[in-house]
């Protein structure tokens, strides 16, 4: 399909790989440190020339202008809820396919979790989502998350979900690092590109960058590593040279 294609060269560079920066964290976090004022965060991050940048529609409708050409978007299109929440009912689906391409979207990404109470209604959402961007011809992301936070890195529970997401139409996969002994195996099961959303606590970003792009990921995806650095803008210049070894 040749709208998904040039697309998703819009979002990996010539070698196949991408860093992806996502400062969408204040749908359910507010206001925090590093993107209280979306205007001066997305400067601070464009400068650094990632190849694309995860955003909520609103700040793409707001602030579209401030985006570079050569800086690709990645629509988040699930979320309902925040850190106050009484009820997490897992993501469900805020904004249409088409409304993405209406905002100027190259790619849309969906929160899936697996290992928990939503599991069902969460692997329906994304076989869904995966049908409307198929007939448009956009990329779907899916961020696959076990329920619980003390499995994000256990190859187990990361490998399945891949592999889940792959199946029911992803393009592209966001995960955690799982380490260097099993993320080859994670990444050789899946022929679509791997996107490394973080790793394990001992490591750091850099670190997790190098090793994950070794076992076989295509890119990273970090979040607040770069939009809290100290000088945001040098943070994901070094991981545009890790990624893609210049």
């Amino acid at each position: 399909m040749s709208g998904k294609i040039i697309r998703m060269n819009r979002i990996f560079d010539k070698d196949g790989r991408s860093v992806v920066i996502a400062i969408d964290h204040g749908q359910f976090q507010g206001a925090i440190d590093g993107i209280k004022n979306m205007t001066e965060t997305l400067k601070n991050i464009t400068a650094g020339n990632p190849d694309a940048i995860i955003i909520n529609p609103g700040v793409l409708e707001k602030h579209g202008n401030l985006i570079p050409r050569n800086v690709s978007v990645i629509l988040r299109v699930t979320g309902a809820s925040t850190n106050y929440s009484t009820h997490f009912d897992y993501h469900r689906q805020t904004t249409s396919v088409n409304h993405a391409l209406e905002l100027g979207a190259d790619a849309v990404i969906v929160m899936g979790f697996i290992a928990g109470s939503g599991e069902n209604q969460s692997l329906c959402l994304i076989g869904k989502i995966a049908e409307e961007c198929n007939r448009k011809g956009v990329p779907l992301v899916v961020e696959m998350l076990p329920q619980d936070m003390e499995h994000f890195t256990d190859p187990k529970y990361v490998g399945i979900g891949a592999r889940s997401a792959y199946e029911l139409g992803a393009d592209v996969i966001k995960i955690y690092y799982t380490g260097k002994e099993t993320f080859q195996e994670i990444t050789s099961s899946v022929p679509i590109p791997v996107l490394v959303a973080g790793g394990p606590k001992d490591k750091g970003a850099f670190e997790t960058a190098r090793e994950s792009i070794n076992s076989g990921a295509k890119g990273i995806a970090f979040g607040r590593n770069c939009f809290q650095a100290e000088e945001p803008c040098i943070y994901v210049k070094k991981l545009v040279e890790i990624v893609h070894k210049k």
